[in-house]
């Protein structure tokens, strides 16, 4: 490891993939939906010399590809490094669902927090989804988008109190949103047990790969050079440029945007210990029969709930159900199948045994605030930490916010970049969200056995 403070060595790039695939159930594919729908690509060149750039973006994911798009809107020069294909990390292995909404904090409680700077991080998060749509119309991306609306479900007799408390909080920059009941909810939604729900049109669902793709052809088209199987090895401050190494090539610029997502760990010292990962099992269903389909969110919504224990559910274009529940990494085949239906049979009014046609294992990283952060490591290097679960609604938003500030206007971006923040006691907290899940959903299980409400 070299003593240069300014230089720092990945030692295996792959280890931030290297994740236990739990098997798929009999039939089932064992890769994202998205793989088998979007049409085959060409694949782009790996980095195999020498080049320079205005700015350098590692990591082609949303976040990644998002902001080269917007850099070249603004008539920057911009390259991109991918260590796999575009969108083949946490993005391409995503619902997909569009979800303009905070994860688990209140807009008061983000005031309290962030002081004047909360305005924008709040403006952030409640025009993502608006942003996401238009965008991908404007620039006709092919990517199965549904602007059907998002649905945030909560249980318990205070339900409906607490869920119009946060729209009150909301305020002037979410007038659209309302309140469902919970007679109202469980229409739209087909679910059983909820009080009330935050019913947000501004979310939807898209194909996650495609949207990556598109955002990448677009960037391209407007001159934007990325490059695909081209992993960091390694990032050296040189006379006043940064370099960022790879095995057979160079990439030379005055600033350097970090967004390989739960890789930025290991591409910056001072970004260990600062995300934790949440590893899910994602499935996708055989299409549903119409009488499920008529009773299980019949408008088409997306779904996650304000549960501890996230129950999220969704359609595809050809009618297939997505969920997910916490990974095990002990599951067989049968245990991933009788999971997934014993859930969906608890939540559901109604429903019969589904088989799974794909089952994968996505990652969400979380950082302490479970919200959105751009993060100053050094001059003019800069890494985006934006998933927390929400990575799609928020990171394309965050892309033109990264733009801005990159292209000399800081002032008018509406989140600014603040120091790297260790999450306390990261060596056990690591394993924090995927028990917290497991044990709130083992207990909902319980308490529906002993009839507790």
């Amino acid at each position: 490891m070299p003593h240069d403070p300014h230089q720092w060595r990945l030692r295996d790039h792959d280890h931030a993939r290297r994740v236990m695939l739990a098997q798929g159930s009999g039939r089932a594919i064992e890769h994202p939906i998205w793989q088998s729908r979007s049409a085959p690509v060409t694949p782009r060149p790996s980095l195999d010399s020498a080049i320079t750039a205005e700015v350098a973006i590692v990591g082609g994911g949303v976040a990644g590809v998002s902001t080269a798009l917007h850099l070249a809107e603004r008539g920057v020069d911009v390259a991109l490094i991918e260590a796999g294909t575009l969108g083949s990390g946490a993005a391409g292995s995503s619902a997909g669902i569009i979800a303009p909404q905070l994860v688990r904090a209140t807009p008061d409680d983000v005031r309290r927090k962030l002081g004047d700077a909360a305005d924008g991080m709040l403006r952030l998060v409640a025009e993502s989804g608006t942003y996401l749509f238009d965008l991908v119309r404007r620039y006709g991306i092919t990517c199965d988008a549904a602007e059907t609306g998002f649905i945030a479900p909560l249980t318990g007799r205070q339900a409906d109190r607490v869920l119009n408390e946060r729209v009150r909080e909301w305020g002037g920059l979410r007038p659209d949103l309302r309140v469902s009941d919970a007679e109202e909810t469980q229409r739209l939604t087909g679910c059983g047990g909820y009080g009330a729900a935050i019913v947000d049109p501004t979310g939807g669902s898209v194909d996650p790969l495609a949207l990556v793709r598109g955002l990448a052809d677009q960037a391209e088209r407007m001159g934007s050079r990325l490059y695909e199987d081209s992993p960091a090895t390694q990032i050296v401050r040189d006379r006043g440029l940064w370099s960022v190494l790879t095995d057979a090539g160079e990439l030379r610029a005055r600033r350097v945007v970090l967004a390989a997502n739960g890789g930025n760990p290991l591409l910056h010292q001072r970004l260990a210990g600062t995300i934790l990962p949440l590893p899910v099992l994602e499935v996708a269903t055989e299409p549903l029969p119409s009488d499920l389909l008529q009773a299980i969110l019949p408008e088409r919504h997306a779904l996650t709930d304000l549960e501890p224990d996230v129950f999220s559910i969704r359609y595809t274009s050809d009618y297939r159900l997505i969920t997910a529940f916490p990974a095990s990494g002990r599951d067989t085949p049968a245990d991933i199948e009788r999971r997934v239906n014993q859930r969906l049979a608890d939540t559901l009014v109604a429903h019969r045994p589904l088989a799974l046609a794909y089952v994968w294992l996505g990652h969400a990283w979380v950082n302490a605030s479970l919200l959105p952060r751009i993060v100053q490591l050094d001059d003019g290097l800069i890494a985006a930490q934006a998933c927390n679960g929400r990575g799609l609604a928020t990171n394309v938003l965050l892309g033109r916010e990264l733009a801005k500030a990159l292209a000399g206007r800081p002032q008018d971006a509406m989140i600014k970049a603040e120091p790297p923040r260790a999450v306390s006691g990261f060596l056990l907290a690591r394993h924090l969200p995927r028990l917290l899940l497991s044990s709130a959903l083992f207990a909902k299980r319980i308490k529906r056995r002993l009839g507790v409400a």
